[in-house]
Order: C-alpha cells, then sequence, then structure tokens
C-alpha cells in the first residue's frame, strides 16, 4: 500500500509539473464546425490497442468534428497513473479503459462522470446484472462494462498431449486431479510438464471462491455482499485441496504469485503445462503470439466443478469511464455509447475473446460462431455470482498472500482462512 501512494504521488507531481490538458477544443473540421479533441487512455495489449484504433477511426468518420488522442502504458504503472490523474483534477484522458475491480475506489471521491441516465437504462435492460456491479455507487453508475470477467470457469489444454497419450478431457474434479498428478513432470528441480496449472493472482482467487459456492458454500457475511468471512468448512476445504495440488502432487509451483515466472496460459501456449486455468481472452494471444492454432495445438474447456453445484464467480472486468473534469464530457460518453452499441460490442468481444456484458450480444448465434470456446461459459452463466463491492485487487491479495503462505511455510488451512478475513479488514468502507 506505501508503494502504491508513493507511485500515486510521484505521478501526480509530474502531471501537475507538465501542466497537462486533457480535454480542449481543438480548431475547426473540414465543415467549418469546431473540433473536439479527447485524450482516451488504455494499457498496452496488442489486440486491445489495435482494435481501439479501429473503433476511434470508425467513430471519427461518424463524428468528424470529434477528434481522439490515444495513450496506452504498461499495466504494472497503469492502476496508479490513472488514479493519479483522475485526483488531480489537472491531468489525464477525458476517457480511460479502465479495470472495473478499481472504479469502487474511485467514485466515492467525485472523479467520474456519472453514466447519462438514457444510455444506463438501455444497458441495464440488457446486461447481465453482475457486469455492472463494480460501476455502482450510491445508485449512480460511473462507467460502462465491456465485458464479463472469468478466469475461472474454463481452462485452456494441451490437445496434442492428451491425443498422443489416449487421455480424454476431464469432466469430474478427481479426474482432472488424477490426470495432472499422473502427467506432471520435473528436471533438476525445473518443471517439463505442469499437469495443472492455476496459481495467478486473479485464476487462483476466481478457483477458490467458485470452489466454494460449487459446495453450496458461502463467502459473504449474511446479509452483505461487501463484507468477507472465509472462515467456514467450505473455503477452509478448498483452499486445503488447492494447496495441497503444490505441496503434495506437486502439479505446479507459486512462482508467479511470488514475483517471478510466467502466467499459466504462457506455460500452456510453450507447451510446459498440461492444463492451464484462464479466461478465453488468452486464445488470440495463443494465435497472434505463440503462433498456435486453436484446435489443433490447444483447446478451451470447462474447468471441472469442485462441488455438486454448478456455481462460479466473476468480476467486472474492462469498461470505460468517463473523466468528471473534461470539459467534454457529452462528446466523450457519445464515444463510448458508439463502442456499446450491440454490432461494436460484437466485435470488441469476439475479437479480444470476451464475454459479452450484453444479454443481446452473447445470446446472438453470430458471437458463438464467431467465438465457438464461449459455449463453455455461456452454457452455465446462470450459475455466476459476482464476486463482491471491494476492489478486486486487495481481495486477491488476501487471498494470495495466505495461500501462498500455506505452500512456503506449511501453515494450516484454518489459520489462512483468518488471515484472509483480517487482511480485509481495514479497507469495508
Amino acid at each position: 500500500m506505501k508503494k502504491a501512494k508513493m507511485l500515486i504521488c510521484a505521478a501526480l507531481i509530474l502531471l501537475a509539473a507538465a501542466g497537462a490538458v486533457f480535454a480542449r477544443g481543438g480548431g475547426q473540421s473540414s465543415g467549418g464546425e469546431a473540433t473536439t479533441t479527447l485524450k482516451f487512455w488504455s494499457h498496452q495489449q496488442t489486440v486491445w490497442n489495435n482494435q481501439n484504433k479501429e473503433l476511434i477511426a470508425a467513430f471519427q468518420k461518424e463524428n468528424p468534428n470529434i477528434k481522439i488522442e490515444y495513450e496506452t502504458y504498461p499495466y504494472s504503472d497503469f492502476e496508479s497513473k490513472t488514479q493519479a490523474a483522475l485526483m488531480s483534477k489537472t491531468g489525464g484522458a477525458d476517457i480511460f479503459e479502465l479495470w472495473g475491480g478499481w472504479i469502487l475506489d474511485i467514485s466515492p471521491t467525485g472523479a467520474l462522470s456519472p453514466v447519462p441516465d438514457t444510455f444506463i437504462r438501455e444497458l441495464k435492460a440488457d446486461s447481465y446484472d453482475m457486469v455492472l456491479g463494480g460501476f455502482e455507487y450510491n445508485g449512480k453508475y460511473y462507467g460502462v462494462p465491456i465485458e464479463m470477467n472469468q478466469e475461472g470457469a474454463g481452462m485452456l489444454v494441451l490437445k496434442p498431449y492428451f491425443d498422443s497419450h489416449n487421455i480424454k478431457y476431464p469432466t469430474t474434479w478427481d479426474e482432472l486431479v488424477s490426470i495432472a498428478r499422473a502427467h506432471s513432470a520435473s528436471r533438476n528441480g525445473v518443471f517439463t510438464m505442469r499437469g495443472f496449472d492455476f496459481p495467478q493472482t486473479t485464476v487462483l482467487s476466481m478457483t477458490y471462491m467458485s470452489m466454494i459456492l460449487s459446495q453450496g458454500g458461502q463467502y459473504f457475511v449474511p446479509g452483505r455482499n461487501d463484507r468477507f468471512n472465509f472462515d467456514t468448512p467450505e473455503s477452509i476445504k478448498a483452499i486445503q485441496a488447492l494447496a495441497d495440488l503444490i505441496r503434495i502432487d506437486h502439479v505446479t509451483d507459486v512462482d508467479v504469485l511470488t514475483g517471478g515466472g510466467v502466467g499459466p496460459y504462457v506455460h500452456l501456449f510453450n507447451g510446459e503445462a498440461l492444463m492451464a486455468t484462464q479466461g478465453f481472452w488468452t486464445i488470440p494471444a495463443g494465435v497472434d503470439e505463440f503462433g498456435g492454432e486453436f484446435g489443433k495445438d490447444f483447446d478451451y474447456v470447462g474447468l471441472p466443478f469442485y462441488g455438486p453445484e454448478k456455481k462460479w464467480v466473476a468480476e467486472t472486468g474492462w469498461g470505460y469511464v468517463v473523466n468528471a473534469n473534461s470539459q467534454n464530457q457529452e462528446a466523450a460518453w457519445k464515444f463510448v455509447e458508439f463502442c456499446m452499441r450491440p454490432e461494436n460490442l460484437m466485435k470488441i468481444t469476439t475479437v479480444r475473446g470476451l464475454v459479452p456484458p450484453r444479454k443481446s450480444v452473447a445470446r446472438d448465434p453470430a458471437y458463438l460462431k464467431a467465438v465457438p470456446e464461449a459455449k463453455v461459459i455461456v452454457d452455465v452463466i446462470d450459475g455466476v455470482t459476482y464476486m463482491g463491492y471491494i476492489n478486486t485487487s486487495v481481495l486477491k491479495r488476501a487471498i494470495n498472500n495466505a495461500f501462498v503462505d500455506m505452500v512456503q511455510n506449511g501453515t494450516p488451512a484454518a489459520t489462512a482462512v483468518k488471515k484472509i478475513n483480517a487482511d480485509l479488514q481495514p479497507y469495508y468502507k
């Protein structure tokens, strides 16, 4: 937390020194109208960035009197940079593509422009309830989602290995564990094959919390969805099962959770993981960045449920917000509404490999035709629960720290879940 605060302070100083101007008029269009110039910020991700440029070009063609300047920044710096810009009221952008889990901390500050009433009514009538959760504060909405983020209901599988060893994809948790145990391998302490790779901050948290729900358990304090209690039998059983996969069965390690290594999908696309739990947003990366072929080099299947109930968690993923200090909020929301049109959201979610937040898009046969791997998620979408009303980075960090302590130090599960509860207490509003 101290490090994050220092980063934000440093960014504030830099913004003030630069005297950044984030919303301004910019001359005249070819038709003689005044041109409005907007700044749009997002994090750096090749597929996303290229598509944002296409959206901007299409919007500017339709609205020649609005110009959008697009800037991208490394993900590692993006949260602190955007928070500093929004809090400074003197710099940054008019439009931000932000992670939904961050919005709960920003909305109460007054730094975000509320979604226009007509627009939010349209979205609420056509969206899954949980995707709007992270953007709501005191009955108002301060952003809109471009996806339902899921990292704990599906997994990548290394198809050639399954085929060559005549193994069927697991359909139960016990089958998954059995396959992972039998096919994990290492040489001189270095994994050559991880049977089941799940230790990544978001993946770990969503898998663990989904395991609680699928047993019929709960992690919310009764009557609240912004207070958590992980000290329950279902929670202890779930986190112990995950820790045993590493401590006893040696199917993977926690390197990526401790600041080293790479994510599960990288291991799988490099042929070093048999199964890897991640969202199917990773598939474009497997094709574009690793040169793989979906359906040949890898597949995407449902993650077997740990318990008898088909319940799982997801969170408000990436979305758009508008700066409350922008001098051109109307134009900014016009661009956001353009991006959220069903036909444009269809392009966003199919190209990026995302679960659409709008029901009309998720249920459109054209969506599943373009993203067939999404079927395993859409088939169980009625069992999804919103992760909870808290900055999800805080929630994931608490789970991450307790889990690493279990794996590295042998801390009992009953102690670990109490630590999660204690670490969350300072962040309750």
